[in-house]
């Protein structure tokens, strides 16, 4: 057993470690992106992520604006690049525009967010103020029923709206759809042409293994192969070069359409995977597809920083086939 020297002693080289070399781990996988999530509460109830009736966790058990700061700054400084805000749905956090304002003071490089598009418009002007440019918004489906049945909810013109406004005023807008079999593949040309005429880019995800999807039967999964065989019935699809550790592979049409696949369950990318995640009750872990994960709420600052070292020794090497915990409670 060792004594409280020899831990002691483990944390200061841990510490010493990291701050000399960053976030590398021995795969040499450098680590320079983190999901932070900063709510599991959404306003919708889509069929892949929750339960209609989810439970989600108590307020008070949120990280505060000035522990995410904290966090944050000391990660910044390891090499951390690119932070996205996540949820659940993020701007139903009350201290959303305090916890913008606490990150963007942190020194964060590149400050984005991903949202289903609901609350967005109001929020527009602080996200330009703080320089906030990049959006993920959510889209599954252009159809009002489809979007109703996927979604628990009855949003698609507003989101739509915000879409439109958010384009309009000079954001980069790139939108996510989760393809499913039966439900919305129907609509992958759709989608591209709705996309194209607003000139942004369009993602489409397979369906995870994660949480309340597992539920889901494996006839609901699409692969990108088959998504990019039934586009290029219609388009002539043409490979654009993204960095190694892009979540997506991307092409684009001689008509102007920007399209990528997220693609986790045929073609893991665990090889060159560069994020963290942070959940909103503060437990950091190095994949989305593990449970394990350390929490750093109440730790001190040579506590965090050997915590940063355990969790570089958890990314796997090769990605699990399902993990059972909840998707809007890890950040999406």
């Amino acid at each position: 057993m060792l004594s409280l020297f020899s831990l002691e002693l483990a944390r200061m080289v841990a510490t010493t470690v990291i701050r000399t070399q960053g976030l590398l781990d021995s795969q040499g996988r450098q680590i320079r992106k983190l999901r932070l999530s900063i709510t599991d509460r959404c306003n919708l109830r889509c069929m892949y992520c929750m339960p209609v009736d989810a439970a989600f966790m108590p307020p008070q058990t949120y990280l505060t604006p000035t522990e995410y700061a904290t966090i944050v700054a000391e990660l910044v400084e390891l090499g951390i690049e690119s932070v996205r805000l996540t949820g659940g749905e993020p701007l139903l956090r009350a201290e959303f525009a305090e916890i913008v304002a606490a990150l963007v003071a942190a020194g964060v490089p590149q400050l984005s967010l991903t949202t289903n598009g609901i609350r967005l418009v109001p929020f527009l002007p602080l996200l330009a103020h703080y320089g906030v440019r990049r959006l993920n918004i959510s889209l599954d489906s252009l159809d009002p029923q489809t979007f109703a049945a996927i979604s628990h909810g009855h949003h698609l013109e507003t989101v739509k709206a915000a879409i439109a406004t958010a384009v309009d005023q000079g954001f980069q807008v790139k939108l996510n759809m989760v393809v499913m079999a039966g439900v919305n593949d129907h609509e992958l040309v759709s989608m591209v042409e709705y996309a194209k005429g607003l000139g942004i880019e369009v993602r489409f995800l397979e369906l995870m293994r994660i949480g309340y999807a597992c539920h889901l039967g494996s006839d609901r999964f699409v692969s990108a192969a088959t998504m990019i065989e039934r586009l290029r019935q219609h388009y002539d699809l043409r490979p654009v070069m993204r960095p190694l550790d892009s979540t997506s592979f991307n092409f684009e049409t001689a008509c102007g359409g920007q399209i990528g696949f997220i693609a986790s369950e045929s073609q893991p990318f665990c090889g060159h995977c560069s994020r963290w995640r942070l959940s909103a009750d503060g437990v950091l872990r190095a994949c989305l597809f593990k449970e394990a994960g350390v929490s750093l709420r109440g730790l001190s600052q040579r506590e965090r920083y050997a915590a940063y070292e355990q969790v570089l020794g958890m990314k796997p090497s090769l990605r699990g086939a399902e993990v059972h915990h909840a998707m809007h409670q890890i950040g999406g």
